[in-house]
């Protein structure tokens, strides 16, 4: 059994591939993502402090129709999608990004996303992570230290460098 530093968070966070500012805007945000590749970005104030998280089912919410973007229990989305009334095209997504593009990230933040310590049990995150979390900001005295993804997880599970 490893030691008991293995057994925290610490052990496998890595720093934040990026960070957002509440005042930087969705176009930018959704760049950021797209060159870096992640599903989320941290949001921070200037000295480090720790806002929220942008997901990116927040962004694919808002190019979509509302009626998607809502799930209702009377009408799933898998159902509504089966029944194919709805008919946008690319240009109609662009076109609902657009109208937000300027939008401050604060105005989009997720402030709910699970939040750990550098000391929460390794498992916790695991936990979180295998029920659909890609990646967890680790915070401490406020501050974002770091993040912890599942290819964090499964880069020391493997062993893979």
């Amino acid at each position: 059994m490893g030691s008991n530093t293995d057994a925290s968070c610490r052990s496998v966070m890595s720093a934040p591939p990026a960070v957002l500012k509440p005042s930087d805007t969705l176009s930018g945000a959704l760049r950021a993502m797209i060159e870096q590749r992640i599903p989320a970005l941290p949001v921070t104030e200037a000295d480090g402090r720790y806002v929220g998280m942008l997901p990116r089912s927040r962004l694919i919410a808002l190019a979509m129709p509302r009626v998607l973007s809502h799930e209702d229990e009377l009408y799933p989305t898998a159902h509504l999608l089966k029944v194919g009334f709805i008919t946008e095209s690319l240009a109609d997504l662009q076109e609902r990004m657009d109208a937000v593009a300027n939008d401050p990230v604060s105005k989009h933040v997720a402030t709910d996303v699970p939040v750990l310590a550098p000391d929460t049990p390794l498992m916790n995150a695991m936990s979180f992570l295998h029920r659909q979390r890609n990646l967890l900001p680790v915070v401490e005295n406020g501050k974002l230290v770091g993040i912890v993804s599942v290819w964090d997880v499964l880069a020391r599970i493997g062993r893979v460098s």
